[in-house]
């Protein structure tokens, strides 16, 4: 991936977190991009979920709303309960 669409998605993960900031998620919630993994990571409090860039990635180019919509909804969700679920034991 280019420079220029990783300063996109630097730009983007940095307002993504102004969402969240917006929705009431002051304390604790950040979203990053990590070039070297080509992922943005979101984090709450001690918690993290990571979201591929290629997954994102579509025939008509990177579907920005397709990611901040995934994210906001794992945020409204609860984090936590999903990294509880992520880790018991199968049975």
């Amino acid at each position: 991936m280019s420079s220029e669409w990783a300063q996109e998605a630097e730009r983007q993960a940095r307002a993504i977190t102004r969402d969240l900031v917006e929705v009431g998620k002051v304390k604790g919630f950040r979203v990053l991009y990590q070039k070297r993994e080509a992922r943005f990571v979101l984090r709450a409090r001690t918690t993290t979920a990571y979201f591929s860039a290629h997954d994102y990635q579509t025939p008509k180019g990177m579907d920005w709303l397709q990611l901040r919509i995934d994210i906001l909804t794992r945020v409204r969700r609860g984090m936590l309960q999903d990294a509880q679920e992520e880790s018991a034991p199968a049975p």
